[in-house]
C-alpha cells in the first residue's frame, strides 16, 4: 500500500464534475438512535420545512455488521423508503469513523497508538489506525457490502467517506503506521543514503544503516530533526488519502453516478492533495466556536471551498453545541444567516447538524433543529422560513462560482514546518489568512484561498504568506505570473529552505532573488509581544505594526516603498517592489498583520483598479458576489444586532423577496438578502 501512496494522489480521478442537479437543503439524521414510530412524522416536518435530503449512517457500523461477516441493512432500507416517501433523498455515509465493539475487542491492531505508547480506548470514535491491514481490510468490506445492497436504490444520490478524518487524532505511533512509514520513505528516497543526505542525518549522530533504524518520531529529550517530522505528516497526509481512496475506489465501480465526498478540516491532512479524489469538498461549519464569528467563518469558508473549487457544507451549526464544553447559543436569526453566508461562499448544498438534539452520550448539548422534547418550537419555523427561502432561490444560483481577483497561496508543508518550528508563539498563520480576509472583505472584494496546484493566471494580486519552502516548480510559477501582469505579494521569512525543509547555501530568498530584486542579510525575530517593537513607515508617513519577523533587505533591482521605523534597521527597506515583465514583485519584510493586509490590499487593488463588488454597504454588513453566465448574485448580510442602511442603488432584483430591489433599504439584525442584476 504506502508504495502506491504518491502514485494515487497523482491521478486525477475520470468522473463528472456535476453530480446533482438540485441545491441540497436537508439534515443530518440518526434513524437507528430513534424508534421507528419517530421516523414517518420527522419526514412529515421535513418536507414541510424544504428538506431534499439528508445524511445517515456515517456512525452506525453496529447496525449494518452487528457480527462479523453478518451484514443486515434492513434498518436504512426502511428508513430510506420512509423518507423517500416525502420526496428526500439520502447520502449514506461510510461507517469507518466508529467501528463496533466485536472489531475492535477481536483485532486490537487495528487501534492507534500515542505518542507515549499507549493504545487509544475504543470506547469513543476515531480510534483505529489507517494503515492497520486488518482495519483496512474490514473498512473496504463493509463499503463494498453497502455499495452492493444499496446499488439499485434510487433514493441515494451521495456518499460521504467516513467521518471529519483526524477529528480528535491526527497522529498515530502504531507499529503499522512505522511499517508503512519506512514503505513510504523508500518509495520518496529510493536509497537509504539519499534520505540521510537530504535529511542530515549527519547532525547528532543520527546517520542510519538499516531502514529499520527509521521510526517515527517518538517523544525524545530534544527536539527532532524537521526533516523528519515534515516527512511524518506528509506521510500521515498520504495515508489518509490512501485510506480514503480504497472506499473512492469502490464506490466509483458500483454507484458511478452517485457524488462522493469527504467532510471536515483538520490536522495534518493536505486537503488539496486528498479533495482530488473527490467531486466536492464538504465542510463542517460551526460559527459558535468564535464569539463573533464573521470573519473566521468567512475566511475558514473561503479556504475549504478552494480545496476542491466546489464546495457543499455537510454540518452547519443549528442551535448551542457542546460536549464536554458548552458554546454559546445563537441568536434568533444567526443560525439562517451564518447558513446564507456559507451559500455566499460557494456552496452548493447545505445540510443542518442535526435534526434532533440526542437525548443520550455526549452530544446531549449539540442541538439540533428539534430539542430533546421533539416539540417544534421558534428553531423549527426559523429553519422552515430558511427551507423556503433556499427551494426559492437555490437552482437559480446552483452552480454559480466566487470569482475573485485576489488570492492566498496557501501550502500545507509550510503550516507543518511551523507546527514544529513555530519560532514564537504569537505566529499564526491561521490568524493570517483571516485578517487577509477580513481585509478583502471590509473593501468589498472576494478572495480565493489556493493550493499550488491552481491557475495564478486568474488573478491580478496573490499574496504568499510564509512560504518558507522553495522549489523551482513553484518559483517558475511565481516568476510567470509576475511576468505576465500579476503582482505577487511576499512575506518575511519565505524562500528560505528547500522541499526537504533543509536552508541551502543560496542567498535568500532562494530561487526567487531576481524576481525580487532583494537579498536577506539578517533578520530580527521580536519576541511577544512584538507589535509595538517596531513598525513599517510608508511614504505618506503612516505605520504598520510589525508582526514577530523583521527581515533586513538589500535592494538589488528593487525599489523601496516603505521602511523600518526603530532599532538598528532604522530607515532600511521593509516594503520593496521590482518590475519584472508586465507584473510587480513585492516583499513585505514582515508577517502579515491585519494593519498590513489592508494597506498593501488598499495599494495593489487600487494599481489593478479594482473595483469593490457593491457600494453604499457600510462595516458589519458582509458582501460576497456568486456568477453564472450573465448574472452575479449578491449576498449582503448583516451580522451586527441592529439595524443598518444600505444603498446599493438602483438596478438589482431580490430574490428572497422575488420583486426589484428599492436602491435604498434596511436590514433587520442577522437579516440577508440576495440581488441579482446582469452584468
Amino acid at each position: 500500500m504506502p508504495r502506491l501512496l504518491l502514485a494515487l494522489l497523482l491521478v486525477l480521478p475520470a468522473f463528472a464534475a456535476e453530480r446533482y442537479n438540485t441545491f441540497l437543503f436537508g439534515v443530518a439524521y440518526y434513524p437507528e438512535q430513534w424508534p421507528e414510530s419517530y421516523w414517518a412524522p420527522d419526514a412529515r416536518l421535513m418536507r414541510d420545512a424544504g428538506v431534499n435530503v439528508v445524511r445517515m449512517g456515517e456512525f452506525a457500523w453496529y447496525a449494518m455488521e452487528p457480527r462479523e461477516d453478518t451484514f443486515d441493512f434492513s434498518l436504512f432500507d426502511r428508513a430510506i423508503a420512509v423518507l423517500a416517501r416525502h420526496g428526500i433523498k439520502t447520502i449514506l455515509g461510510t461507517p469507518t469513523a466508529a467501528p463496533p465493539k466485536w472489531l475492535t475487542a477481536r483485532y486490537p491492531e487495528t487501534l492507534a497508538v500515542y505518542s507515549d505508547g499507549r493504545v487509544a480506548d475504543d470506547q469513543a470514535r476515531r480510534h483505529t489506525c489507517y494503515n492497520s491491514p486488518v482495519y483496512r481490510r474490514l473498512s473496504k468490506r463493509i463499503v463494498e457490502e453497502m455499495a452492493e445492497h444499496f446499488k439499485g436504490n434510487p433514493n441515494v444520490i451521495g456518499w460521504q467517506i467516513d467521518n471529519e478524518f483526524n477529528c480528535g487524532l491526527s497522529e498515530c505511533y502504531s507499529e503499522s503506521c512505522g511499517n508503512a512509514f519506512r514503505e513510504w520513505l523508500k518509495g520518496r528516497y529510493g536509497e537509504l543514503h539519499s534520505l540521510n543526505e537530504r535529511w542530515g542525518t549527519a547532525f547528532w549522530s543520527q546517520w542510519y544503516t538499516s531502514w529499520g533504524q527509521v521510526d517515527l518520531p517518538f517523544p525524545a529529550p530534544a527536539s527532532h530533526n524537521p526533516a523528519h517530522e515534515l516527512d511524518y505528516r506528509r506521510f500521515i497526509s498520504d495515508s489518509v488519502a490512501s485510506y480514503q481512496h480504497d472506499q473512492v475506489e469502490i464506490l466509483r465501480r458500483v454507484r458511478p453516478n452517485d457524488f462522493i465526498t469527504h467532510n471536515g478540516a483538520f490536522k495534518n491532512i493536505d486537503y488539496y492533495k486528498m479533495s482530488r479524489d473527490l467531486d466536492l469538498f464538504a465542510f463542517d461549519n460551526y460559527p459558535c466556536f468564535q464569539e463573533k464569528p464573521q470573519y473566521t467563518t468567512g475566511a475558514n469558508l473561503t479556504r475549504a471551498r478552494g480545496f476542491r473549487d466546489r464546495l457543499m457544507i455537510m454540518e452547519q451549526q443549528t442551535a448551542a453545541g457542546g460536549q464536554t464544553y458548552l458554546l454559546r447559543t445563537p441568536r434568533p436569526g444567526e443560525m439562517s444567516l451564518w447558513a446564507f453566508q456559507s451559500i455566499a461562499h460557494g456552496a452548493d448544498g447545505l445540510l443542518h447538524f442535526r435534526w434532533r438534539t440526542a437525548r443520550k452520550c455526549i452530544e446531549e448539548y449539540w442541538g439540533g433543529v428539534l430539542d430533546h422534547d421533539n416539540i417544534p418550537r421558534a428553531l423549527y419555523q426559523e429553519f422552515k422560513k430558511e427551507g423556503a427561502e433556499i427551494r426559492r432561490i437555490g437552482n437559480e444560483i446552483l452552480g454559480s462560482r466566487v470569482v475573485s481577483d485576489i488570492a492566498v497561496l496557501n501550502e500545507f508543508d509550510d503550516e507543518w514546518v511551523l507546527d514544529h518550528q513555530y519560532l514564537t508563539k504569537e505566529v499564526n498563520l491561521a490568524g493570517e489568512f483571516e485578517d487577509l480576509f477580513q481585509a478583502a472583505s471590509e473593501a468589498r472584494y472576494n478572495i480565493d484561498f489556493i493550493g499550488r496546484q491552481a491557475d495564478f493566471n486568474r488573478y491580478k494580486i496573490v499574496f504568499g504568506p510564509h512560504l518558507m519552502l522553495m522549489d523551482p516548480e513553484l518559483a517558475q510559477k511565481i516568476r510567470k505570473f509576475v511576468e505576465q501582469g500579476g503582482t505577487f505579494i511576499l512575506s518575511a521569512h519565505s524562500a528560505i529552505k528547500n522541499h526537504d525543509n533543509a536552508m541551502t547555501g543560496e542567498v535568500k530568498p532562494v530561487l526567487v532573488r531576481d524576481l525580487f530584486g532583494v537579498e536577506v542579510i539578517d533578520f530580527q525575530c521580536y519576541q511577544p509581544p512584538s507589535r509595538k517593537k517596531n513598525a513599517i513607515r510608508f511614504e505618506d508617513g503612516s505605520t504598520v505594526p510589525v508582526n514577530v519577523f523583521a527581515d533586513v533587505l538589500k535592494t538589488t533591482q528593487a525599489a523601496t516603498v516603505a521602511t523600518w521605523e526603530h532599532d538598528s534597521m532604522k530607515g532600511s527597506p521593509a516594503l520593496t517592489e521590482n518590475k519584472y515583465g508586465k507584473g510587480i514583485a513585492a516583499y513585505y519584510a514582515s508577517f502579515f498583520n491585519l494593519e498590513a493586509a489592508r494597506r498593501l490590499l488598499r495599494r495593489y487593488a487600487a494599481e489593478h483598479n479594482l473595483k469593490p463588488l457593491l457600494a453604499g454597504i457600510p462595516s458589519g454588513v458582509e458582501v460576497t458576489r456568486r456568477s453564472k453566465g450573465q448574472n452575479h448574485y449578491y449576498f449582503v448580510l448583516n451580522h451586527e444586532e441592529q439595524s443598518v442602511a444600505i444603498k446599493p442603488g438602483p438596478g438589482y432584483f431580490d430574490l428572497l423577496e422575488n420583486a426589484p430591489a428599492p436602491a435604498n433599504m434596511t436590514l433587520r439584525p442577522f437579516e440577508y438578502k440576495v440581488l441579482r442584476r446582469a452584468q
